[in-house]
């Protein structure tokens, strides 16, 4: 389970229209570096690998006291669990970033910003701007 594959290429690929802009500005965003720098994604990484720590320690505990299917029934509870944290953690990091980016472009009167991986050539990197952005 790792929060680092988050989704934010559909996200970020949306264009995002500043108003008056003379011509058109492309940003690009290097998500990798805001999934390993922010400390939003920071955050919600520590939240997901503590919360997986706690469930493993459970089950651990519960080895010797219940039989092999009731164990199993819990470890299926807690993967169940694990995955809807990280659903909400990545919806959340998601809804963040995508704010960051708007008001980055917004400022910066940039008409579309895309994912800097799909965008070989051209565009001018916003990352840092979105880093400050989450802090």
């Amino acid at each position: 389970m790792n929060i680092r594959r988050l989704a934010l290429g559909a996200m970020l690929l949306a264009a995002l229209v500043a108003s008056g802009c003379a011509r058109p500005a492309i940003g690009v965003v290097d998500s990798r570096r805001i999934l390993t720098e922010s400390l939003a994604a920071l955050a919600s990484q520590r939240q997901l690998d503590d919360r997986e720590r706690a469930m493993a320690a459970d089950l651990r505990m519960l080895a010797g006291r219940l039989s092999g299917a009731d164990l199993e029934a819990r470890r299926q509870g807690h993967l169940r669990e694990l995955e809807e944290l990280k659903r909400e953690l990545e919806n959340r990091l998601n809804e963040q970033v995508r704010k960051a980016v708007e008001e980055v472009a917004r400022a910066r009167r940039m008409r579309i910003v895309l994912v800097k991986e799909a965008t070989p050539l051209g565009g001018v990197d916003v990352t840092q701007d979105v880093l400050d952005h989450l802090k």
